[in-house]
């Protein structure tokens, strides 16, 4: 380290601007923040006017959490630069992670970032998860599918463009969509695409084929939590409760610590009778989510059945006072009152 320190100041001595550019390029690259900016300052002493100097300070800046100076630094690369679209880009980027009160800033400069470069596929994506985030979808959908026009292989542009129609109820939509995803993509599996389509299936209440969707996904990602998870609600609604076990064993095995995992698995336990395996994964479910008044009122649910009557009504009255009041639960309690 001492020796790469020696060398780099020896480097310093007779750099020019261009090669302290090159190295803060190559330390971005490595994503060493700190030192990228270092070089690009450097170069920026030599020759204020290089606006990647200011680009490549602005982004590193922004990685670093420094989201002000970053925005400031990008700014002086657009004056510099105003046609590249690469500096507007980044700096709508900086402004998005800066917080929900700088989204209107970030969506100004995707933008005209676009209209300088309309068939740039990332900003489309880009701009379409900004205003997705925003409850948009609407707006998102047509540039998740000019970014899928320009390039059908831009596989992540489906699971946004997917999650847009499921949240406007268009479920059959995203069957449509996530079909076309699994037949462009040569490893359908990266990108979870059956996962995706067996929610999209679901919400259409195509329950064997979502099954299936499932079914594919674990075999694809075994160690993939969520359709383990999907396929476990199934069974259990089918009443097939081996399976259902069998599906959320396999939850937890993967994720010890899934909460939904030991949730669901506790009410099945507690469906057939079995409080006390049900006692332990509520127990667990807690102890994640302490705040959970559900998890809370199922706990006391247990206690009550193996006869623990003081720590259920514990557990239920923690359930009431975190807000969680299922019309059994009231019931009881003003039957007791009486």
């Amino acid at each position: 380290m001492k020796r790469l320190a020696a060398i780099l100041g020896l480097f310093f001595i007779g750099a020019t601007a261009q090669d302290s550019i090159t190295l803060g390029d190559e330390f971005m690259r490595l994503q060493n923040w700190p030192v990228a900016v270092t070089y690009f300052e450097q170069a920026l002493k030599e020759d204020p006017s290089l606006g990647h100097g200011w680009y490549g300070k602005g982004l590193s800046l922004c990685q670093m959490g420094k989201h002000d100076q970053g925005i400031k630094a990008l700014e002086e690369a657009i004056r510099l630069e105003p046609k590249n679209y690469g500096y507007l880009y980044v700096a709508g980027v900086c402004h998005e992670w800066k917080g929900r009160e700088n989204w209107s800033q970030a969506e100004a400069y995707y933008l005209k970032a676009l209209q300088l470069a309309p068939k740039e596929v990332q900003l489309h994506h880009k701009l379409g998860t900004l205003l997705q985030q925003e409850g948009r979808c609407q707006e998102a959908i047509p540039e998740f599918k000019k970014a899928l026009e320009l390039n059908p292989g831009y596989f992540i542009s489906y699971n946004n463009l997917g999650n847009c129609w499921l949240s406007l109820n268009r479920p059959e939509q995203a069957v449509k969509l996530y079909q076309q995803a699994i037949a462009h993509s040569e490893y359908p599996g990266a990108y979870h695409f059956y996962n995706h389509l067996g929610i999209a299936l679901l919400s259409a209440a195509r329950i064997e084929e979502a099954k299936a969707a499932f079914l594919i996904e674990t075999a694809q990602n075994p160690d993939f939590v969520d359709p383990h998870l999907n396929l476990g609600n199934i069974y259990l609604l089918g009443r097939n409760y081996e399976r259902a076990i069998e599906e959320y064993q396999d939850v937890l095995a993967i994720d010890p610590d899934r909460p939904e995992g030991h949730l669901n698995l506790g009410q099945l336990y507690l469906l057939i009778g079995q409080a006390q395996l049900a006692g332990k994964h509520f127990e667990k479910y807690v102890e994640l989510k302490p705040d959970s008044g559900k998890g809370h009122y199922f706990l006391g649910q247990c206690y009550s059945k193996l006869g623990d009557q003081a720590r259920a009504w514990d557990e239920m009255n923690k359930s009431l006072q975190l807000g969680y009041h299922p019309e059994p639960l009231k019931e009881q309690i003003k039957r007791e009152s009486r």
